[in-house]
């Protein structure tokens, strides 16, 4: 501290002395007292800092700390989220197979004698019809063909298949037969049965079979001769609307009305027996009414009328449409209406 306080002191000295000006100019002058009082003033001030100094806390430089480098990732455009639809399942429900009947049989083809064909009086003629069984049962050789109603035509009651016929197999049956002696028109409705005496046909809801229709002695007989009737049933055909002569044109719409009696000895009873289709052309302007409900109660010996809509085919030709009063799947009485359609 002193070294420093004697170098104040000489440097003021050496100010003082670069201050004389040269010869002609006037210069102020410094008495030793000023110095003096300016030393004075120094080291009181140098004091000062002294007990300054001493009372900082020195703060020394900290190293910055390390800073790992922040990645910035570039900004994505927004991915656009799908719509996702909506999917509908649907709605599946479970429908049951139709279980064929065991015995069952569907009507293929005429192999001879086709419906209307004309004969004369006694003419002898074979009948073969192709069918199938349509049910789930095989045919043995003790299954049977037999006579079930309308006119016999001389033929036998019954004839045996002549071999097995498996389910969906087609078979050839043929029955030997006479035509009437008297003109008219005849028919005559077989059946199959099986070999427990069971009947069975081509429908599961009346027991329809398959028939043979023929003309005897003209294509036109003045006096129709209706078809007999099953066994367990009788009635009369009182009227048949329209005539069978009456032409029509391809798809005129009409009425079929009829009336038979009750010839048999039980009560057609609304709630048991039905009007049905049961055979031919089908006409029926309304499919729905292939089965219906008899209007009412039927006494014995009491008529029974039917009308209903029908409409007769669009191509010519002679078609007959057979109704039968059934009961379960038994026909007790059928009525023909034929109609003759012609351009």
């Amino acid at each position: 501290m002193k070294k420093s306080i004697v170098w104040i002191f000489a440097g003021i000295i050496l100010f003082s002395g670069c201050n004389i000006t040269s010869v002609g100019k006037t210069t102020p002058t410094i008495s030793a007292q000023q110095i003096q009082q300016w030393a004075k003033q120094t080291i009181e001030a140098m004091g000062q800092t002294n007990a300054t100094s001493s009372s900082v806390v020195s703060i020394l430089p900290q190293a910055s700390p390390t800073t790992r480098p922040i990645l910035i990732q570039p900004t994505l455009a927004p991915t656009a989220i799908p719509t996702i639809r909506s999917v509908v399942i649907p709605t599946i429900s479970y429908v049951q197979p139709v279980q064929k009947a065991c015995d069952r049989m569907r009507f293929i083809a005429d192999v001879t004698i086709e419906d209307n064909t004309v004969l004369s009086p006694n003419q002898a003629f074979r009948k073969t019809w192709r069918i199938q069984n349509s049910g789930s049962c095989t045919w043995s050789p003790g299954y049977r063909l037999i006579f079930d109603s309308g006119d016999p035509m001389s033929g036998p009651a019954s004839v045996n298949i002549p071999q097995y016929v498996s389910p969906d197999q087609t078979i050839d049956i043929s029955v030997d037969l006479r035509a009437p002696a008297a003109n008219g028109i005849y028919q005559g409705n077989w059946m199959m049965q099986n070999a427990s005496g069971m009947k069975f046909g081509t429908s599961d809801t009346v027991n329809q079979g398959i028939w043979v229709k023929i003309i005897v002695g003209s294509e036109n007989p003045a006096t129709p001769v209706y078809p007999g009737l099953p066994s367990g049933g009788n009635c009369s055909i009182i009227s048949v609307f329209p005539p069978a002569e009456t032409r029509f044109t391809p798809g005129q719409e009409l009425d079929f009305a009829w009336t038979v009696r009750n010839d048999s000895g039980v009560t057609w009873t609304a709630a048991d027996f039905d009007i049905a289709f049961v055979g031919g052309t089908n006409m029926l302007k309304r499919q729905e009414e292939t089965r219906r409900d008899l209007p009412y109660d039927v006494l014995p010996g009491n008529p029974l009328s039917v009308m209903i809509d029908a409409v007769v085919p669009s191509y010519p030709g002679r078609f007959t449409m057979t109704f039968g009063v059934v009961q379960n799947f038994e026909i007790a009485c059928s009525v023909d209406v034929t109609v003759n359609v012609a351009y």
